[in-house]
């Protein structure tokens, strides 16, 4: 687990940060290890795990930070793997929408699994505990008020 900076300046959100840094260092390891097992890199694992619905090529650029020519050798890599399938958009075309396919499905539950099995941070938590972390961190994802616990 990465070190975790020692705040006494009464700042929960500076604290708040500081912990998801330290935890973001900690999955990054085994975000890295599962990918391996895959045989896949970081940047088309990283895409392959945030492709949930049919997206432009270029809005997976910007939302991942690449450039579109890094993302097409990306889009390329994983496409040659039969992990995803790129097609016309319906609507325009010129656009190509990039769909995780049942083959790239498998895979980023593979990859999910392995993660799960290597979570130290979270080993130590109690069940409930677990629950209540993922409803905190969802409804900050989402930005609505978290569900009182049961």
């Amino acid at each position: 687990m990465a070190p975790v900076r020692d705040r006494d300046d009464g700042n929960v959100d500076r604290e708040i940060v500081d912990l998801l840094f330290a935890l973001m260092d900690s999955l990054k390891g085994a975000f890295h290890e599962a990918l391996e097992a895959s045989d896949l890199p970081m940047s088309p694992g990283h895409l392959l795990m945030c492709l949930d619905e049919p997206t432009p090529m270029n809005a997976l650029a910007r939302r991942l930070g690449f450039d579109a020519s890094h993302i097409t050798s990306i889009i390329d890599r994983l496409e040659e793997r039969g992990l995803i399938d790129r097609q016309a958009d319906p609507h325009d075309r010129r656009v190509k929408l990039i769909t995780i396919n049942e083959r790239g499905l498998a895979t980023r539950e593979q990859i999910l699994d392995r993660l799960v099995v290597t979570l130290p941070p979270f080993s130590h938590l109690s069940s409930d505990q677990r629950v209540q972390l993922r409803d905190l961190l969802g409804a900050a994802v989402r930005g609505q008020p978290a569900k009182a616990p049961a």
